[in-house]
């Protein structure tokens, strides 16, 4: 922690991580195995399909949301009502104790167009000693 940075609500300004092996995934967005929108208009659904998505491309690369350490986030024209459902959602996930870095942005456009919602992120699976 610094003193000379303001307070993060649930994430942190830096994560320091050990040497290990890096998992980049790709923006997720909330679609399903078939590749189908969920929850078309609705940012709570599409909040939770796109984390089931990032916790399921995680799994697959042998990571948990305990190694991921820089999270960001794309929102679909962004107002604030949408940032107190983003963090409802994300405190399932996150390690509270250990959140990731974090970046917010709004954006104009998604792709497809229906996506209200885009979250990518970077984990680090330490090496074993």
């Amino acid at each position: 922690m610094s003193q000379t940075l303001p307070p993060a609500n649930g994430y942190n300004q830096f994560v320091t991580a050990q040497p290990g092996t890096m998992v980049f995934v790709s923006g997720q967005i909330s679609v399903d195995q078939d590749g189908q929108i969920i929850g078309e208009g609705d940012l709570r659904v599409q909040t939770e399909q796109a984390l089931l998505n990032l916790k399921n491309a995680l799994a697959a690369a042998g990571a948990t949301f305990d190694h991921v350490v820089k999270i960001n986030w794309y929102v679909k024209n962004l107002q604030a009502e949408s940032l107190p459902i983003i963090r409802e959602i994300r405190a399932r996930y996150y390690n509270q104790q250990h959140p990731p870095a974090n970046t917010l942005a709004g954006v104009a456009e998604l792709y497809p167009p229906e996506a209200l919602i885009e979250v990518e992120a970077i984990a680090v699976i330490p090496n074993k000693i």
